[in-house]
């Protein structure tokens, strides 16, 4: 039973994680044939528009130039993720979920760094300090579930009395 668990949960982070590696590629495919780099367009006045820009580095622009270190990187992540799902618990469904997204976003952008050596951004909100794409959106996303999956886990446990566990009173 226990074997049948691990199984579906890593067919569902590896459905997820193809599903943001799908849209992400999409959305970065058309960036590249309908952006102009350096000019932005508008979408929400004051808010968000998109800019094709590219990334060498990590988020914030981190790194840049480091472009086979991110791929190793890259690779690592997914590789265990791949052994969270198989040992299973890991957050119950939302945490299966979360993994998805962040397997997904890494391999999104491990796909442009290979096949480019960079990662393409394009999407740009006011409040946030550089460009980003989807496969960015959803390793962000994942990680917050992922930890608010945790966190649920820990706050459920049923707690040991840590002064009197197992002493007589």
């Amino acid at each position: 039973m226990a074997g049948m668990l691990r199984s579906r949960a890593l067919a569902i982070v590896a459905t997820i994680a193809l599903v943001v590696v799908v849209l992400d590629q999409a959305s970065k495919l058309w960036a590249r044939s309908r952006l102009t780099p350096g000019h932005e367009v508008t979408i929400i006045p004051g808010w968000l528009w998109v800019r094709l820009a590219s990334n060498t580095g990590a988020t914030l622009g981190l790194g840049s130039g480091n472009n086979e270190l991110f791929v190793a990187v890259a690779l690592i992540i997914v590789v265990a993720i791949a052994v969270l799902a198989m040992r299973g618990n890991v957050g119950g469904v939302l945490g299966i979920v979360a993994l998805g997204a962040v397997a997904g976003g890494a391999l999104g952008n491990l796909v442009d760094r290979v096949r480019l050596g960079y990662v393409t951004d394009f999407i740009e909100v006011h409040w946030w300090p550089t460009d980003f794409n989807l496969a960015d959106a959803a390793i962000r996303l994942g990680v917050v579930l992922f930890l608010l999956a945790l966190l649920r886990d820990w706050t459920r446990r049923p707690r040991r009395d840590s002064v009197g566990a197992g002493s007589a009173r």
